[in-house]
């Protein structure tokens, strides 16, 4: 049966519905749960430059010149057919990554997750707080040192252990932290290219046919082959086949706001 693509997701804990896009599974679940976000910071709406002697010297953002928080991927995506059965045989999740270039790229490796998987810092859960979501936010950021491993949720066993096993001397780990909404909707990378001071990622979400209702934060961990500078580094995902987000490690959590 032919459906437009589209994701409702229900009030969960009060929370009014955010949409995504897939087609509902029978039943929710999964780690992180049905959850209520707290907003961590204030909403970007530009990149206004701070001046000393009428010079600039920073933007807010900490986006690289001439990268948008929002923007357009640079090649085009077909969307796959959805019978909504979960059948579809040729039905691929990362179609919004399937025409995106997959070199050049520093080894890597990654590790999905849903839910948080910090202590203190990226989007947080605060079940008792109805405040709402704000949606659309991101959180990236790089761990350099074996002491970054206590920046980690304990709880987070699979996660936790894959950080632990790198060897820093050699690589180094990108954490890239999205939300809100299914948690089988997952931030995915596809290349780390390395730059002058530090790398940037490449990725999409995974769009699965038939997908969870849970409303949770998702995240992807990822192990790579540690560049000559690593002193900063921007996340290009691409979220649908018209829109691609962009976000900087040294940033807060950054909620995204097209409305203006």
């Amino acid at each position: 049966m032919n459906r437009t693509r589209r994701e409702t997701l229900g009030l969960v804990g009060g929370l009014a519905a955010t949409v995504l896009g897939g087609c509902l599974a029978p039943g929710a679940g999964g780690d992180g749960g049905a959850t209520t976000p707290t907003p961590r910071n204030g909403t970007d709406q530009g990149t206004p430059t701070d001046t000393e002697n009428e010079t600039p010297t920073r933007t807010p953002n900490r986006l690289p010149a001439g990268v948008k928080r929002v923007d357009a991927p640079p090649y085009d995506t077909e969307e796959p057919r959805c019978s909504g059965d979960g059948q579809n045989e040729d039905y691929d999740p990362l179609y919004l990554c399937a025409n995106m270039p997959a070199e050049p790229s520093l080894a890597f490796d990654q590790r999905p997750a849903r839910g948080t998987v910090f202590r203190e810092e990226g989007l947080q859960f605060s079940p008792g707080d109805d405040s709402g979501g704000n949606g659309k936010q991101l959180y990236a950021t790089l761990l350099t040192g074996p002491d970054d491993v206590d920046r980690l949720d304990d709880e987070r066993d699979e996660i936790h252990a894959f950080v632990s096993e790198t060897d820093f001397e050699r690589r180094a780990v990108l954490v890239v932290q999205t939300g809100w909404g299914s948690g089988s909707i997952l931030p995915h990378l596809k290349r780390i290219e390395a730059t002058d001071t530090g790398i940037r990622a490449f990725g999409c979400y995974t769009r699965p046919c038939v997908y969870t209702a849970d409303y949770t934060a998702r995240t992807t961990v990822a192990r790579f082959e540690r560049p000559d500078a690593l002193d900063s580094g921007v996340v290009s995902l691409t979220v649908d086949p018209s829109t691609r987000y962009n976000v900087a490690t040294g940033e807060d959590v950054v909620t995204i706001d097209q409305s203006n």
